[in-house]
């Protein structure tokens, strides 16, 4: 499975426009866990204005969930909230100070990456990132341990972790999601020429389709089954319970659906 990896870098950074910006550095809150621990918590937040009607946005994470809501209109606000833990209190407040919230924007790309030294990723460091996003923005978004959710976007999505679901409502164009140790759920308001693409390893994949969408299936798992319904669907080849291949109201834009220990099934959005 594809993990997080650096992205090139953004240029034009003086095009953007910044709306506002907030950075609570002071409301940084520390509290004391069972065990004499201690965590320190810190918001992070930013308001960007982008220029084009199919801007990207992209996000990478570590440890913490990814949730995106579509808006209309042309502004991104992104809000970060930023957990460590420590030993003590003091630990927790000096180990928040490390973490770097990196931006690299444009007018139509922005970029995020929380970046510490390796040794806190051990002691505990969570970002959870809750997004109001275009509705026409191209999405990026990547973590290692935390689910990703998506709603309402309309100009394409492109969401992996590894150990924890993906789950898209009301999207539109190309949809590319993966993840190890996690179910994928994925509800479609249109289906775009560049299609579908969703792969896990131990979790189920679930695909809800419009009623008219047109689209050519190829589905695949190796303990589990396949199945397509209230659709109208065309079997090509023989078809097994763990391989299924077939067209959706003829035939349309690839749809690719992999899963080694668990099912598949395919649906109509209702």
């Amino acid at each position: 499975m594809p993990h997080v990896r650096s992205a090139r870098s953004m240029a034009g950074a003086a095009a953007l426009v910044i709306a506002a910006a907030s950075l609570a550095a002071c409301d940084v809150a520390v509290n004391t866990l069972h065990g004499g621990n201690a965590r320190a918590e810190q918001l992070w937040s930013r308001t960007y204005t982008l220029a084009g009607a199919e801007s990207t946005v992209e996000i990478v994470n570590v440890n913490g969930a990814i949730t995106v809501e579509a808006v209309d209109g042309n502004t991104l606000d992104i809000k970060a909230h930023i957990t460590v833990r420590g030993a003590t209190e003091e630990a927790a407040q000096a180990a928040l100070k490390q973490i770097e919230m990196v931006e690299e924007a444009s007018s139509g790309t922005v970029r995020l990456e929380a970046r510490y030294p390796k040794e806190l990723g051990r002691r505990g460091v969570e970002v959870t990132y809750t997004v109001r996003a275009p509705r026409t923005a191209k999405l990026n978004l990547a973590t290692v341990n935390g689910q990703v959710t998506v709603a309402g976007v309309l100009g394409g999505v492109k969401a992996e972790t590894t150990n924890g679901n993906v789950v898209g409502r009301g999207l539109g164009n190309a949809v590319i999601a993966g993840t190890t140790n996690g179910e994928i759920k994925i509800q479609m308001a249109t289906l775009g020429g560049n299609g579908i693409s969703l792969e896990t390893t131990n979790g189920t994949i679930e695909l809800k389709l419009p009623e008219d969408a047109k689209a050519t299936v190829s589905a695949r798992c190796v303990n589990g089954g396949i199945s397509v319904s209230d659709l109208a669907f065309e079997k090509v080849g023989e078809g097994t319970r763990r391989k299924l291949d077939g067209k959706i109201n003829g035939g349309g834009s690839a749809v690719r659906l992999e899963t080694v220990n668990g099912s598949i099934r395919v649906g109509r959005v209702t």
